[in-house]
C-alpha cells in the first residue's frame, strides 16, 4: 500500500510538471502571438502607427513641416502625365486605413482636380483604385512595383508621395488628429510641387 502512495505521489508530480509546462507555453504564446500575426489573407499586415520600416535608403527631411514621412535618398519623382504621383495603399478591413481614408481621399481629389498631382488609393486586396468610379481588379504594374519597393513586407496603410516621401502607418492617429495628418499631407505635396 505504501508503494502505491509513492507511485501516486510521483504521478502527481509528473502531472503537475506537465500542466505547469503547458501553462508556461500558453502564457508565452499569448504574449508572443500578436507579434507573429502573419497577416490578412492577402499577405498584408497593418502597420503600427509611425512604423519606420522603409526598405529604401533614406535622407534627412529638410522641410520642418514634414515630421512623420521619410525621404528616399536621391529620389527621382515618379510621375503620371507629367504630374507627381501620390499613392495610398490600404485595405477595407484595416482600421488604420479606415481612419485616414476620408481625409486622404478628399485631399487627393482636391489636388488632382486642380491638375497638380496624379492620385491613387489602392485597396491591395481587391486591386481597386478607390479614387475612380471604375472597379479595377488588380493594381497596375507600376503601382505594384511602387508598393513592393516602399513596403516589401506588405504593411498597410502605406503612403508614397512622388516616390520621394513615404510613410508606413499613420502619423497622428495616436493623437486622433486628422487635422495634423491633412496638414502634413499638404506640406509633402507642396514640397513635391515646389521642387518639381
Amino acid at each position: 500500500m505504501e508503494g502505491d502512495k509513492k507511485s501516486l505521489f510521483k504521478d502527481k508530480q509528473f502531472l503537475y510538471g506537465v500542466f505547469g509546462g503547458i501553462a508556461i507555453v500558453v502564457i508565452l504564446g499569448l504574449i508572443v502571438w500578436p507579434f507573429l500575426d502573419a497577416s490578412s489573407p492577402s499577405g498584408n499586415q497593418e502597420a503600427q502607427p509611425n512604423a519606420a520600416i522603409g526598405p529604401v535608403e533614406t535622407a534627412p527631411v529638410a522641410n520642418l513641416a514634414i515630421n512623420t514621412f521619410e525621404m528616399k535618398k536621391d529620389a527621382q519623382i515618379c510621375k503620371e502625365n507629367a504630374l507627381p504621383a501620390v499613392y495610398l495603399f490600404s485595405t477595407a478591413s484595416c482600421p488604420h486605413c479606415i481612419w485616414i481614408k476620408e481625409t486622404f481621399d478628399r485631399l487627393a481629389k482636391e489636388y488632382a482636380s486642380a491638375g497638380k498631382i496624379a492620385a491613387y488609393h489602392y485597396d491591395v486586396e481587391t486591386g481597386d483604385d478607390l479614387l475612380t468610379t471604375q472597379k479595377e481588379s488588380q493594381l497596375t504594374a507600376q503601382a505594384n512595383a511602387i508598393y513592393s519597393q516602399f513596403s516589401p513586407e506588405g504593411y498597410i496603410p502605406t503612403f508614397v508621395f512622388g516616390c520621394k516621401y513615404f510613410r508606413i502607418g499613420n502619423g497622428y492617429e495616436s493623437e486622433g488628429s486628422l487635422a495634423k495628418e491633412e496638414a502634413e499631407f499638404r506640406a509633402v505635396i507642396d514640397d513635391l510641387l515646389k521642387n518639381d
